[in-house]
C-alpha cells in the first residue's frame, strides 16, 4: 500500500495487518482521488485503518485531516505512518468508536471530505452520515467504501449522490451536498 499521489507520491505506508481491516487499492484510490479532485480543504478518515484516505488527502494538498478508528493497532499504524511522512502538524489522531467520535465532536468543525470505509462486516452508512451532515461544508463530499453487493442510498436533503461505481469486489459510493 502506497501514497499513489502529491508530495508523498510513491512513498510506501505501514500496514495494519488485521483481518477486521483492508487496505484500498492503489487502483481506487486513484479513481478517486481523479473523481473528486482534492488539493485543499479539512478531511475526516473515518474508520481510518492505516490512514491511507486521510494521508493521500494530506499528500495532494488538503490542509488537515482528522483519523478516527476505534481499534488500537490501526491508530498505532496511522500514527507510525503520520510519523513517517512528518504529516504531525496537519492531523489530529482519535482512537474512539464512530459513536464517541459523533457525540464529541465540536460544532464548529466542518469537513470539505469525509471518507467512510468501515469493515466490510459493518454497515453503519445510515446511522452514521445523518449525524455527519451539518458537518460538511457546502459542495463537500461523502465518500462511501463498501463491498460491491451494498447500495447506499441517503435521503438527506441537500446530499445528492454523484458517484455509484464498482472496482472487483468494492462499491465507491460518493455524495455531494448541494
Amino acid at each position: 500500500m502506497r501514497v499513489v499521489g502529491g508530495l508523498h507520491r510513491g512513498r510506501i505506508l505501514n500496514r495494519v495487518n488485521k483481518e477486521t481491516t483492508r487496505e484500498t487499492a492503489d487502483m481506487v484510490k486513484v479513481a478517486v482521488f481523479n473523481m473528486l479532485q482534492l488539493n485543499s480543504g479539512v478531511v475526516l478518515d473515518l474508520y481510518a485503518g492505516a490512514g491511507s484516505y486521510g494521508i493521500e488527502a494530506l499528500s495532494r494538498g488538503c490542509d488537515f485531516a482528522y483519523f478516527v478508528d476505534r481499534d488500537k493497532d490501526a491508530i498505532m499504524t496511522v500514527k507510525k505512518n503520520i510519523d513517517m511522512l512528518h504529516l504531525n502538524d496537519q492531523a489530529k489522531i482519535y482512537h474512539q468508536t464512530d459513536e464517541q467520535f459523533l457525540k464529541n465532536l465540536d460544532s464548529k468543525i466542518m469537513f470539505d471530505t469525509i471518507f467512510l470505509d468501515p469493515p466490510y462486516d459493518d454497515e453503519p452508512y445510515q446511522k452514521v452520515i445523518p449525524n455527519l451532515y451539518d458537518h460538511l461544508n457546502q459542495d463537500g463530499y461523502i465518500l462511501c467504501e463498501s463491498k460491491k453487493q451494498i447500495q447506499i442510498d441517503m435521503d438527506i436533503k441537500g446530499l445528492e449522490k454523484i458517484k455509484n461505481k464498482t472496482y472487483g469486489i468494492k462499491r465507491i459510493t460518493i455524495f455531494q451536498k448541494r
